[in-house]
């Protein structure tokens, strides 16, 4: 029998040392739980793969890389069209401004900011005065409704034996372009909402959860790119009276980057509503939200620069490396910002630090939050045969998180502790199977 001695001495009997149930009960404690916890490492490039920010950015870059690639082949820069010239005046409508006209067609040509160039030698630059009556010549530039014309923002004079297609009105020209440049907003929105949407469920290897969230993030873009069409065509063409048709100032180019800032902002607020919508999930659509409006505004102020630096203005090459470019840029910084705005307002949040998902942050939107090995979880642990389907739930317990074991079979473990059910403090260690996780709480008056 185990007495206790005047000294406080604990004294253990030799019939106790050698009871066989001692022996039972140190090995059934030795394997309790996880022999031991891996420390925490530091993050590799690799766990950075799977933070939020990265597959986000990366979704909505590769979206809009598909939506450029579909669209691109029917796309125009400004209106196109080969013509002969029939009459060149020789006197400036206002300083600096000529009036050629094409095939019909009123053309604006601006000293300071028309290219003219030579098909067989496009370094070799022309002025107005070296255009002549009869000459066949590509024109590309934007449309001038009030004047009933078109500014020139390049023009080639292409050989004399160049085929020339029969005449077209300007209206025609125009409907064109518009019912291109109507479906760029739509195409990016869909596609980037699509893979914005879909990657959170194909990161975590959740395919219905990818199908789901990414046929509700498509259809949010293709409505908000339809809206955006429309109503910040309108802004965009309402504010490009403002800036005039001409980009050679910085005045001018600075109202040009704010109008396509406010179009892009409309359609980004749609393209990171898919999981939202999907999950009926108010965090994550408030998060998605945010994010792409912010990201739609930023990426939308790039793009001009970005063609600016890029295009080839001096030759009659289109804005195709530059489109690509801006238009994926707007993806991925839409896609990055919605990440961003879950880093910065979630309250809780688990980070894998070993199992498959290593790297990998889930952020507390909603519970109860379901741990375990059926894809039907809010966090699926995969790959992992002492996992059940349902092996632990976290819930909210007023402001605080608590975690229960479901009766699992391996047991879950908090700083190497089995628990049934544990209320969670900042910093605590969960281990569940082979995946091990660190459970952090913002302080709300911090925060």
């Amino acid at each position: 029998m185990t007495t206790v001695s005047s000294d406080q001495r604990i004294v253990i009997s030799r019939e106790e040392l050698q009871d066989p149930a001692i022996d039972e009960r140190l090995a059934h404690q030795r394997t309790a739980g996880p022999a031991a916890l891996q420390p925490i490492e530091e993050a590799s490039f690799f766990d950075h793969l799977y933070s939020a920010r990265f597959y986000l950015m990366l979704a909505g870059l590769c979206g809009a890389v598909l939506a450029w690639a579909v669209i691109e082949p029917y796309f125009e820069d400004g209106i196109r069209f080969t013509g002969r010239i029939e009459e060149v005046t020789r006197e400036d409508l206002r300083p600096g401004i000529r009036r050629i006209k094409v095939s019909g067609i009123n053309v604006f040509v601006v000293s300071s900011a028309t290219a003219i160039r030579g098909a067989g030698n496009p370094q070799v630059g022309y002025t107005v005065d070296d255009l002549r009556s009869d000459a066949i010549v590509t024109v590309v530039g934007e449309a001038l409704p009030e004047a009933n014309g078109l500014a020139a923002g390049a023009i080639r004079i292409d050989a004399a034996d160049t085929a020339v297609p029969p005449p077209v009105t300007l209206s025609a020209l125009q409907s064109g372009n518009v019912a291109s440049r109507f479906l760029l907003f739509p195409l990016v929105g869909a596609f980037v909402g699509l893979a914005v949407g879909a990657v959170e469920g194909l990161v975590c290897r959740t395919l219905v959860r990818a199908l789901r969230c990414g046929a509700y993030g498509l259809m949010a873009g293709l409505v908000g790119g339809a809206v955006s069409a429309i109503v910040g065509g309108l802004v965009y063409q309402g504010l490009g009276q403002v800036g005039g048709a001409s980009f050679d100032t910085l005045p001018a180019f600075l109202v040009q980057m704010f109008r396509r800032g406010l179009a892009w902002t409309i359609v980004g607020t749609a393209m990171g509503l898919g999981q939202g919508l999907a999950l009926k999930n108010r965090t994550l659509l408030l998060n998605g939200f945010i994010g792409g409006l912010l990201g739609g505004l930023v990426g939308g102020l790039l793009f001009d620069p970005i063609n600016l630096l890029v295009a080839n203005r001096t030759q009659m090459a289109g804005a195709e490396a530059s489109r690509a470019i801006g238009l994926g840029i707007i993806g991925a910084v839409v896609g990055l910002f919605i990440g961003i705005t879950d880093m910065l307002t979630r309250v809780a949040w688990l980070r894998v630090t070993a199992g498959p998902l290593r790297g990998k942050e889930f952020s507390f939107t909603q519970t109860p939050i379901r741990l375990g090995s059926s894809p039907k979880n809010e966090i699926y642990l995969f790959k992992d045969q002492k996992i059940d389907p349902v092996h632990a739930v976290i819930d909210k317990l007023r402001d605080t998180y608590e975690l229960t074991d479901n009766g699992s079979g391996s047991g879950t473990f908090v700083n190497r502790q089995r628990v049934r059910r544990v209320r969670l403090n900042d910093g605590d260690l969960i281990a569940i199977g082979d995946s091990e996780f660190v459970y952090t709480m913002r302080d709300r008056k911090r925060a």
